[in-house]
């Protein structure tokens, strides 16, 4: 009896969106290559796959990058803006020579101070903070304040702003709820599918054996086995004992997961931001290898560190902004100095005693 090979089994679902459409892609590219005739099914099996692996990129691909992305990010730096001239205006007053201003700036200081910084706040809080700093702001007392500084017209300019603001996150998480309701259907339909052209081509791989299904046999496992090491490098999930059966083949030695920086982003409804990294505001890094940001002495964090790619510069992130650690990861401020422009950004940890410094290899992108 011949040697028979079957198909790895491959439970899919866990995969993110992203890792899916590249292994239906892949996938799709062997199916042509191998032809729907060596393969046993029909040529309209094939188009319909190759359809919607295009559709279903696509939806990916918007779910993730939004047409509001642009316009929320000019509408978020014009609140700042305003948010900071408000604030520098009363600040100025309060030094005023003018009795009746500099009592208006230092009563009216009092009202702004629990709104310090709001425009380093993530977007959703921003706008929450910002609508009660103009709630306070209307009352009849700080309105006779706002009036004797003269900032009714930034008062209502911010007004203004902040409704914009707000409704373009709205536009935004609708569309990509939509997105991602229909990228859910489409992505069933490839599953479906791809049960389907697996299926036949292994039955006729052991029926009427030929080159070419040994063949799609053997990269398509290739593919799976390649989607698997993805997820388990995403997830940092180890191999040897059977943690997670849908991904992780038991068969395989267990390796260490090599310590790496794998993303970088702002804090943006905890989705990445592909207009890039905002300077001031909440940052998230993740990385593998089971490893946490800690100094030498074992009781406070390690260092993050910004360079210039232009100039060499470089910034430590204050340990004060430094605000979660965990072994996969952490959340930081990013720096606020710097000039728009592309860093290299850089960890040095002491966790396990040792020390480890580690380079994100992408090109970050201040904004």
């Amino acid at each position: 009896m011949g040697t028979i090979t079957k198909i790895k089994d491959f439970y899919s679902d866990r995969l993110n969106n992203y890792e899916y459409a590249y292994f239906a892609t892949e996938f799709l590219s062997l199916v042509k290559a191998t032809t729907a005739e060596k393969l046993h099914v029909a040529p309209n099996v094939v188009d319909t796959f190759a359809a919607d692996t295009a559709l279903f990129t696509d939806f990916t691909r918007q779910t993730r990058i939004s047409d509001e992305t642009a316009k929320i990010a000019d509408i978020d730096a014009q609140t700042d803006d305003l948010i900071i001239a408000i604030f520098e205006s009363v600040r100025s007053n309060k030094k005023s020579p003018l009795a009746a201003r500099k009592t208006a700036a230092t009563e009216l200081y009092n009202v702004l101070k629990p709104y310090t910084g709001c425009y380093q706040l993530a977007q959703r809080q921003e706008v929450q903070a910002v609508r009660g700093m103009l709630t306070d702001l209307k009352k009849e007392k700080a309105a006779a304040h706002v009036a004797t500084l003269k900032l009714d017209d930034l008062v209502e300019a911010l007004t203004e702003s902040v409704d914009q603001y707000a409704a373009l996150l709205t536009q935004r998480e609708e569309g990509k709820a939509e997105n991602v309701g229909m990228a859910k259907k489409v992505r069933a339909s490839l599953v479906e599918q791809y049960d389907y052209i697996t299926t036949v081509a292994f039955a006729f791989s052991v029926a009427e054996p030929s080159e070419e299904l040994d063949n799609f046999i053997q990269k398509t496992n290739l593919l799976i086995d390649s989607a698997k090491k993805a997820y388990n490098l995403r997830t940092g999930t180890k191999g040897g004992k059977e943690e997670d059966p849908t991904v992780t083949d038991p068969n395989e030695p267990e390796e260490p997961v090599k310590p790496e920086i794998t993303e970088v982003y702002s804090k943006v409804e905890d989705i990445h931001d592909p207009t890039g990294i905002t300077r001031g505001k909440e940052t998230i890094m993740k990385w593998v290898g089971d490893f946490e940001l800690m100094n030498e002495t074992g009781d406070g964090p390690g260092k993050i560190i910004v360079k210039d790619n232009f100039s060499g510069i470089e910034e430590e992130v204050p340990v004060e902004d430094i605000l979660s650690r965990s072994n996969t990861g952490c959340e930081f401020i990013m720096i606020r100095d710097f000039a728009e422009g592309e860093y290299k950004i850089r960890i040095e940890t002491y966790d396990g005693g040792s020390p480890l410094v580690l380079e994100y290899p992408e090109v970050i992108k201040l904004v």
